[in-house]
């Protein structure tokens, strides 16, 4: 059967094998890479890295030098990517969660504003599914704090709010080019920064790491080769059906690489990143048909962008009534080779590696669980058949009246 993916980008494969041959020649394209994404964020430097989980280590790392050892917590929103938490993990710092406003997913303002930020390192912000948190607010009370802002747009290179690029906030910016973004080479991931002390720290540590192996390459450009055929709608289903792949799970993982970005990858980064764009565009009128088709259907409340907000919705995320319903509306979505998802499981002080390490006077996070158990989204990129938003307007209104 055909099947719509949950996420991703095509891409084809001259476009892979173009990108992998002038990249492997000399380290121009790396270089390209790096000037390009800070351009995008309207930052001084960038550097690139084997994941975006191992950004945020190196960024994690390089505030504990410059900030020293004082400070050993880092705020992080109740609701975001399990890779987040276990980066504090691999950093020992420990992990402060701020409740989300289930309306925008952005951090709760109020909540942040009640967290004593004296021994805060770093605010992280999250910016899920292409769709840009309040983040003038939440840089505006880290200076206040005397705290670090790591700008998190792992999901929303390209987004915007009040003409600053997602990533392009506070102190440090960054983006992931992991399987499903909208600019995916299997892994890889960069930090974008402004020249100064802390900016400073994170080239020393770049440059004191290796590149990645031409193993790790060869294994990531074979997955890519895959993943550009596996994609397409045709053969997705066929795909999803195979045991033992783990398609679409958040694991808390604590051993990955921790490397520079491999220059062949980064080859074909860079092409995709001149046409982020267009690739972004496709996004975008996606969503806007699945809002318009879906406007005047109670089951569904989508989540609202902050004032000033630009989103690429690399996903459409909304809110079902109830996890009772949310899980009806996937089951039956994915019958008819749609594929919505519920995202991440649980919020992270459900998450029990996470809730071992939270300090004792850790608050409870309710908008961030209301949205672990009610979300649902839907697929924006394009290969999403024109029909898409018809056909999921018909589910929606049959399973959730």
């Amino acid at each position: 059967m055909s099947f719509v993916a949950p996420a991703g980008t095509p891409l084809a494969l001259s476009e892979i094998a173009s990108g992998l041959w002038q990249g492997s020649r000399s380290h121009a394209d790396l270089n390209a890479l790096h000037a390009e994404l800070a351009r995008l964020a309207q930052r001084d430097t960038c550097r690139s890295f084997s994941s975006g989980r191992a950004a945020m280590v190196v960024a994690l790392r390089a505030m504990k030098v410059v900030a020293g050892s004082r400070r050993t917590r880092v705020v992080i929103p109740g609701y975001t990517c399990y890779s987040v938490a276990a980066a504090l993990e691999n950093t020992g710092l420990t992990p402060v969660l701020c409740d989300v406003n289930p309306r925008t997913l952005s951090l709760d303002l109020e909540a942040l504003a009640r967290i004593d930020l004296s021994e805060v390192l770093a605010i992280i912000t999250a910016n899920l599914y292409g769709i840009p948190n309040d983040t003038a607010e939440i840089a505006r009370i880290a200076a206040a704090g005397g705290a670090y802002l790591l700008d998190d747009a792992a999901q929303s290179l390209g987004a915007s709010i009040g003409g600053t690029p997602a990533g392009g906030f506070g102190d440090v910016g960054l983006y992931s080019f992991d399987k499903g973004k909208n600019i995916p080479t299997m892994q890889g991931g960069a930090l974008v920064a402004r020249r100064g002390v802390l900016g400073e720290e994170i080239e020393r540590q770049w440059t004191a790491l290796p590149f990645a192996t031409p193993a790790e390459t060869c294994m990531n450009a074979g997955k890519l080769a895959a993943y550009s055929l596996l994609l397409k709608p045709a053969y997705f289903g066929f795909v999803r059906s195979l045991p033992g792949l783990k398609l679409g799970q958040t694991p808390y993982e604590l051993e990955y690489p921790i490397t520079r970005y491999s220059p062949a990858l980064a080859g074909i980064a860079v092409r995709l990143c001149r046409r982020i764009v267009e690739i972004n565009a496709q996004r975008i009128a996606n969503a806007e048909r699945l809002r318009t088709a879906l406007a005047d259907v109670p089951a569904l409340e989508f989540i609202a962008p902050p004032d000033g907000a630009k989103p690429v919705y690399l996903r459409l995320p909304a809110l079902a009534r109830s996890q009772i319903e949310r899980d009806r509306l996937i089951v039956a979505l994915e019958a008819a080779g749609i594929g919505a998802t519920a995202s991440y499981p649980s919020a992270l002080a459900d998450v029990p590696k996470v809730r071992a390490r939270l300090a004792a006077d850790a608050v409870p996070t309710p908008g961030a669980r209301s949205v672990a158990a009610r979300i649902l989204t839907l697929p924006t990129h394009a290969y999403s058949p024109p029909d898409l938003a018809d056909r999921v307007r018909t589910i929606v209104r049959r399973e959730a009246p």
